[in-house]
């Protein structure tokens, strides 16, 4: 029992961690090509930052997106067995 707990609790930090990062994503994309913007003394043209700014928003939708299904199967399992 206890250990289900456990299970839970971390599973659920994954799941919630996966959505904060999907609802975020936007933001941190944007900050990821803003840094890499001032690594490059900000000499971008535009296609170019719309394609950093797409590829990165695109990278943590699918991150946040892994974790969460993760977290939500971790969670559906562990109380799955608790039954």
């Amino acid at each position: 029992m206890r250990q289900i707990n456990l299970f839970v609790k971390i599973f659920g930090a994954f799941f919630v961690i996966g959505l904060v990062i999907l609802m975020f994503s936007i933001n941190l994309g944007d900050y990821e090509v803003a840094n890499i913007m001032q690594s490059n003394d900000g000499s971008f043209d535009a296609n170019a930052y719309l394609i950093y700014l797409q590829q990165s928003i695109t990278k943590y939708r699918f991150i946040g997106s892994i974790l969460s299904v993760l977290g939500g199967l971790g969670i559906l399992k562990s109380i799955d067995t608790k039954a």
